[in-house]
């Protein structure tokens, strides 16, 4: 069985995609990738899953990789899949974690499901934008909230670029070129080739998804969550740069705030790539000690 390209058919007839990590053995954790991804990015902890004993299971969201598509998909529509999946699995409880776009995940999970959460963290995540506005914000993801909003027919070549950028070598043109506008951990992260391999692997398999999938999934950064930040009553390890580039520090900050139990750490020298690529071990060590 390919542990990477796993499937299981939810209640609604809906096929969902994921992959598996770590040890098989391990203690039940989910990764929820970031945007545009996969499950793929899972692969990022394989190695300190392995170390801390942990089953790592990454799954797609609807309409990406290996998942079917959702219509109209919120995020509050998240924590029954999962339940499923879950379910599926045999995990009772579990450890949750999420990176950048797979933030709001984590916190939908421990709003709907505080009683099977053992942990949840989320490193560089997204906020909910209609919370926090968009200052700050990369101007690739400006870019493309003004194509959805003014020019939607620009959607699908806009993305098929993206896919292209995507380079098999950071030095390679424009990577090279969007890379130097990044912070200097951030450049160093990305320059290591399997890390790299990982990120742009994970991104391409989410991007050979349809044009509709991947607005639906980017959607939901800009809807209304349709839940209260305040009535998530579980503690959430929270970490980001100070230097993030994608997702300012300032609007996290905001939105930690509004978390009772939210456990903050903010890193004065790393930004979006730097923090899941070259911390995420010790971050796993904080979410296991509670």
């Amino acid at each position: 069985m390919n542990l990477t390209s796993q499937t299981f058919t939810l209640s609604t007839g809906r096929k969902l995609g994921f992959a598996e990590y770590g040890d098989p053995q391990g203690a039940p954790f989910f990764y929820y990738h970031g945007w545009p991804s996969s499950r793929l990015q899972g692969e990022l902890l394989h190695e300190v899953a392995i170390q801390h004993q942990l089953r790592v299971i990454a799954p797609d969201r609807p309409g990406l990789g290996l998942s079917d598509y959702q219509p109209n998909r919120q995020l509050l529509d998240w924590p029954p899949v999962l339940r499923e999946l879950a379910d599926h699995l045999g995990f009772e409880k579990f450890h949750v974690l999420g990176v950048s776009g797979g933030g709001p995940y984590v916190m939908v999970t421990a709003h709907s499901m505080p009683e099977r959460v053992l942990s949840a963290g989320i490193i560089c995540g997204a906020p909910p934008l209609k919370v926090t506005g968009t200052d700050g914000l990369m101007w690739t993801y400006k870019l493309a909230l003004f194509a959805k909003q003014n020019l939607p027919w620009t959607l699908g070549p806009g993305l098929a670029v993206a896919k292209w950028t995507m380079r098999p070598n950071p030095t390679d043109w424009p990577i090279s070129w969007l890379m130097s506008g990044l912070a200097s951990e951030d450049r160093r992260a990305l320059n290591d080739p399997k890390r790299y391999r990982i990120i742009m692997g994970s991104g391409h398999e989410s991007l050979a998804s349809s044009t509709q999938a991947i607005r639906t999934d980017g959607d939901v950064y800009t809807s209304d969550w349709r839940f209260d930040l305040k009535g998530i009553r579980i503690p959430i390890h929270i970490w980001h740069g100070e230097l993030d580039q994608n997702i300012p520090a300032s609007s996290v900050k905001k939105i930690a705030a509004m978390i009772p139990q939210a456990i903050t750490k903010w890193f004065p020298n790393d930004g979006h790539y730097s923090l899941p690529l070259l911390h995420s071990a010790e971050m796993v060590e904080e979410m296991m000690r509670g």
